[in-house]
């Protein structure tokens, strides 16, 4: 899948990260200028770099909730999909299951 417009993304792949759904997909992010001598802004929002993120259910059965995990550099360069995966397997296991009332 491939977009241009905002929200748009490309590249999108569904998997399991630690028994839980996820999706990882890349979309561009926003880039805003603001003068903190001012307080205001230096002009229009503009197109960023692109950005790789991995967003992975809060618990297992997707009942709701979603962790995203996004890496960009000013580069446009993207990582490995496999370093999303160590940064999300290191961090969701402290992120307790949400439980259902």
């Amino acid at each position: 899948m491939t977009g241009s417009g905002p929200g748009e993304g490309t590249d999108i792949k569904r998997l399991s990260v630690l028994g839980r759904p996820a999706v990882l997909s890349s979309d561009h992010t926003m880039s805003i200028e603001i003068d903190l001598g001012t307080g205001g802004s230096g002009g229009p929002v503009g197109r960023g770099p692109l950005a790789r993120t991995l967003s992975v259910a809060l618990d297992g059965k997707d009942r709701g909730g979603y962790c995203d995990i996004s890496v960009w550099s000013r580069s446009g360069a993207l990582p490995d999909d496999r370093a999303l995966l160590d940064i999300a397997g290191a961090v969701l296991p402290a992120i307790p299951e949400r439980t259902v009332w």
